[in-house]
């Protein structure tokens, strides 16, 4: 699979759709699930945050208490990382399915939207397994398959090179590190309006999907 990140402009221009009326709309709806579970977590300690891109996940989970390690492939993604200055982040760059730490360095491991545009999953979940301390966190966001986003994703640019899952596929791989919480939102119409929080939200499948789950 290619790594579509790595092409500099991709980077550059990443984080431009968060600044649009619908990515701040979409930007807050995601955070707000995430912040759901995140108050399952009791600590605030070491996180490892897979596939981190701009750090615009980085800085959240900064401001939510937690000092990160960021790890991502694409240097060009890296580097647009590191001129938003997030002073709890380390910045490194980083193999998901081979990683350069010692068994169970961190007590929270948290991912959003990365493993879409993995290779091999199971090897990414293998390293998370060994570095993540025994009752740690992992911390997912996923993009859903049987949302219109994933219906569509062929038409753009960054999603057609991108593997979406459904429910039942992220309980299952979910399910050997213990029991799952789930919170969803982003709740897109055929065309791609927003239906958060309108009598016609449960009418379409959730494009995000915010999971917690605690290593047994």
């Amino acid at each position: 699979m290619m790594n579509i990140f790595d092409k500099n402009y991709v980077a550059q221009n990443y984080d431009q759709f968060y600044e649009s009326e619908k990515g701040r709309a979409v930007d807050r709806i995601e955070k707000s699930v995430v912040w759901q579970l995140l108050r399952s977590i009791p600590v605030r300690g070491d996180m490892l945050e897979l596939g981190c891109g701009t750090g615009h996940w980085t800085k959240f989970f900064c401001e939510e208490g937690f000092r990160i390690t960021a790890v991502d492939t694409s240097e060009a993604m890296l580097s647009e990382a590191r001129k938003k200055d997030i002073a709890c982040a380390t910045f490194l760059r980083a193999d998901a399915a081979a990683l350069p730490f010692t068994d169970e360095s961190f007590s929270v491991v948290a991912s959003i939207t990365m493993l879409e545009f993995v290779e091999d999953i199971h090897k990414i979940f293998n390293e998370i397994d060994r570095v993540l301390k025994r009752d740690g966190y992992l911390l997912f966001g996923w993009l859903n398959a049987l949302s219109e986003l994933g219906k569509k994703k062929n038409s753009d640019e960054i999603y057609r090179h991108a593997r979406f899952y459904t429910p039942d596929e992220i309980q299952q791989y979910l399910s050997y590190f213990g029991d799952p919480i789930m919170q969803v939102g982003v709740h897109y119409s055929p065309s791609f309006d927003l239906l958060d929080g309108t009598d016609k939200q449960d009418s379409v499948h959730p494009a995000f999907i915010a999971t917690l789950v605690q290593k047994k």
